[in-house]
């Protein structure tokens, strides 16, 4: 169904079944989108080995090479899907990340890995934002943040697949092998998307039967929402918080690997299994009471988001420094649990504040930020210190890299508290505005 249609009529369907099917599909797309992602965290050692590479180089492949273009490209492909088919833009995006994770296991050198994984990036950035601002129009404002945790179930079992089972059919095979099979199921997502997906109206759950479309230009979008002092907090909560989550996301298998002395499909098991169960529950918990408690305090979203992210940075600290792998592995636990619902909170506060035609734009802007510093700073900078520190502290360098990446969750934390002081004026003066 092409947009034009949309704006006179909505015949996507509107009972809850049925969103719960459309929300069903974006957690699968989720799913597997995450799954390729975290294939070439949990695969970094075995990559490393074959193609003779330095950690700052594979610092390179599995964060900028990835993210760079992920950001670059997120923004404008969120313009596209304020104003086109969401569904459709999904779709094309799981195609393309599928045939580049493919073409990953293909790569003859290390420099053909690295443009795979650019092509990934492109793909991937085609989902993130369209589905957020889909399954707004799906979900009325007081379930939004249990359907988006739902959704974030896709990070954790594609997490946890990609950690687990990426290292147990590579052990079995090999890492090439399980990139090909990988890209297969998203082709088949992307398919079943355009035949079960509706693209539904914009805003028709927000008390406003118009359908929405914005026609200004990313510049005055860009300013309208930067002068809110809500989203503007939010997006740096997300740069710095993205910095030390996501950094320590994607190089925590290879710590266990090295600190602890163990194989490669044991500390996928370790920290995959024990980050997957604990972050399964985190995310669930963190959308029923976001849910339960918003409707008499708008604030309390951010306030357990705040919690959620400061716990997760003291833990994952003291993991860092643990000299036993059965404590390391109990630590992760409670940090999954805390840490895996910041992001829901923040996402779902963040669709509350913004008007229907504004939310891929701007969803997509606070994810660049996130992205951005994590897989294109974050990455990079564990990469780098490992390599410096390494002739003095050889293997253990990393316990360093990762605890200093991990402090910038602190003042995060603090932003993420200070958009909550706004968020309601903010939402009423952008309504207004727009």
């Amino acid at each position: 169904m092409s947009q034009n249609s949309t704006q006179f009529t909505d015949k996507a369907p509107k009972t809850k079944r049925y969103a719960w099917l459309v929300l069903g599909m974006m957690v699968l797309l989720y799913f597997i989108n995450y799954a390729d992602r975290t294939l070439a965290n949990a695969l970094l050692e075995k990559i490393k080995e074959t193609y003779q590479v330095s950690d700052t180089y594979m610092g390179f492949v599995i964060g900028p090479a990835f993210a760079f273009i992920y950001c670059l490209a997120a923004i404008p492909i969120a313009r596209l899907a304020d104003r086109k088919n969401r569904v459709h833009i999904i779709a094309a995006g799981a195609v393309v990340w599928s045939l580049f994770t493919m073409l990953s296991g293909l790569a003859k050198t290390p420099e053909m890995f690295a443009v795979s994984r650019f092509g990934v990036g492109i793909g991937e950035a085609a989902f993130l934002a369209p589905a957020y601002s889909l399954l707004s129009d799906y979900f009325p404002p007081k379930r939004r943040a249990f359907a988006f945790a739902i959704m974030n179930l896709g990070v954790y079992l594609g997490g946890a697949f990609g950690n687990i089972g990426g290292t147990q059919l590579a052990a079995a095979y090999d890492w090439q092998t399980t990139f090909l099979w990988l890209g297969g199921p998203g082709i088949i997502l992307a398919v079943l998307t355009l035949l079960l997906v509706k693209e539904p109206e914009r805003g028709r759950l927000d008390g406003d039967s118009t359908s929405k479309k914005t026609t200004e230009p990313f510049s005055a979008v860009f300013k309208t929402l930067w002068s809110r002092p809500a989203f503007r907090n939010l997006t740096i909560a997300a740069f710095l918080g993205g910095f030390s989550t996501i950094a320590f996301g994607t190089w925590a298998v290879a710590m266990f690997e090295r600190i602890f002395d163990i194989s490669n499909e044991s500390a996928g098991a370790r920290y995959g299994g024990a980050a997957m169960l604990a972050g399964i529950l985190g995310v669930l918990l963190m959308g029923y009471l976001c849910d339960r408690f918003a409707k008499n305090d708008v604030t309390a979203p951010y306030k357990f988001s705040a919690f959620g992210l400061l716990g997760f940075t003291i833990i994952s600290i003291g993991m860092c420094f643990v000299s036993d792998v059965k404590n390391a592995t109990i630590l992760v636990y409670p940090a999954s649990l805390l840490g895996a619902g910041w992001v829901v909170a923040v996402q779902a506060a963040l669709q509350d504040v913004l008007p229907a035609e504004l939310r891929a734009t701007a969803t997509s802007i606070w994810a660049f930020a996130l992205t951005f510093a994590g897989l294109v700073l974050g990455v990079q900078v564990v990469g780098g210190i490992n390599d410096y520190l390494a002739a003095e502290y050889g293997a253990g360098a990393i316990r360093y890299s990762m605890a200093i990446t991990l402090l910038a969750g602190i003042p995060a934390s603090w932003y993420i508290y200070r958009a909550g002081k706004t968020a309601a004026d903010d939402r009423r003066i952008l309504e207004a505005r727009t």
